[in-house]
């Protein structure tokens, strides 16, 4: 009796250590990978600590060592942030690590920059994007005896491409005329030549004229591209602007994409837009499609004046997360531009258009020629 009871015993603990042996089988560390608790962090103005909360996925039942790098992207080692290694350790049912990261700081303008954490374990790595946020204000604004203008140099940025419109002839390695009428798509009523009466380089500046008479109207549209392509940066264009009824300047840009998928799929920045009969107010649009056209605009006022009178800059800002419209250093709209179309390659276009759908025919009250005066182009990045 006492041995069947012994028995008995001796098989309960059995079938108890293999129940136990089997529990710990299926607690074993099984990590499938990581994820970011932030992927944005803010620039600051001087070097400072950001700590970055790293979860792991999956059982952490042991102790657990990850190797970690960081590496640079548009965020530059030295500049933007401190390149760091080492190993992050995650202990038995703990899920989240906060690893420091240091962050180069400054107080100038410049484009959300990124860089990315490499995490190895086991041989696998998984690689989480991080953005930097930058918290500046644009430069002041400047001032001389023509208008605003801005500065030829950034310290946070560097000069991408620039044309300031030096010599007697427009550089056919950057732009091309385009040529013609026949509406352009708004009704307008012009003809594009390559005549010098339509389009000169004169004392560092390129003028395109509108000429009219009798219904007969010429003006000049030039174009980047194929030869000048931007994806993201700083934009500053120096310009004074034409006015009156009928007219339409513009300084805008295009995806260099519409060869293929057309107009709106290609993408268009209107980084400045005129109606002539309101000379104290600019534009500044996106038109694109996601599926279905779809437009954003925003305009600003002088609170004195008309843009015929000195020079003023029309610039953008451009990230992969927003565009921004200045005038003369001052915002005017914002657009969340994480659209695929915006993710792209676009070209210039410096126009002045006469009459079509948003400005309207000329009338008697409309003064030829008009003049849009371009100083120069420039991008930063």
């Amino acid at each position: 009796m006492i041995m069947i009871y012994l028995k008995k015993i001796l098989l309960a603990v059995s079938i108890f250590v293999v129940v136990l042996s089997s529990c710990k089988e299926d607690e074993q560390t099984n990590i499938t990978g990581f994820s970011l608790e932030s992927i944005v962090v803010p620039e600051g103005n001087d070097l400072q600590t950001q700590l970055i909360k790293v979860n792991i996925k999956g059982a952490v039942h042991s102790d657990v060592n990850v190797s970690y790098l960081l590496k640079a992207g548009s965020a530059k080692f030295g500049q933007d942030l401190i390149e760091t290694a080492g190993d992050i350790l995650f202990t038995a049912n703990q899920t989240s690590v906060e690893l420091p990261i240091e962050i180069i700081g400054d107080n100038h303008l410049e484009l959300t920059e990124y860089f990315t954490i490499v995490l190895s374990y086991e041989g696998k790595q998984t690689e989480l994007t991080i953005s930097i946020q930058d918290d500046d204000l644009i430069e002041e604004i400047l001032v001389d005896e023509d208008g605003f203008f801005t500065p030829a140099e950034y310290p946070s940025m560097h000069l991408a491409f620039s044309d300031e419109f030096t010599g007697t002839q427009l550089n056919t390695s950057v732009w091309t005329y385009e040529l013609g009428g026949g509406g352009w798509g708004n009704n307008e009523l012009q003809r594009y030549t390559n005549t010098t009466a339509n389009a000169r380089l004169e004392d560092g500046k390129l003028i395109i004229t509108a000429l009219g008479s009798d219904g007969n109207y010429t003006s000049a549209r030039v174009k980047t591209q194929g030869k000048v392509k931007v994806k993201y940066g700083r934009i500053d264009v120096r310009a004074k602007l034409p006015k009156g009824q009928g007219i339409w300047p513009a300084i805008w840009m295009l995806g260099e994409s519409i060869t293929t998928v057309s107009w709106p799929a290609c993408g268009e920045i209107d980084i400045m837009e005129l109606v002539g009969h309101k000379p104290a107010q600019v534009h500044g649009t996106v038109h694109y499609s996601n599926g279905t056209y779809q437009t954003s605009s925003g305009s600003t006022n002088l609170s004195s004046g008309d843009f015929s009178e000195q020079f003023h800059v029309f610039s953008i800002v451009w990230d992969k997360n927003t565009i921004t419209w200045y005038l003369d250093n001052k915002p005017f709209k914002t657009f969340i531009s994480n659209v695929a179309t915006f993710e792209n390659d676009f070209f210039f276009l410096l126009n002045v258009a006469v009459g079509g759908n948003w400005p309207g025919s000329p009338n008697e009250s409309t003064v030829f020629p008009q003049e849009l005066i371009v100083d120069y182009v420039r991008v930063f990045q």
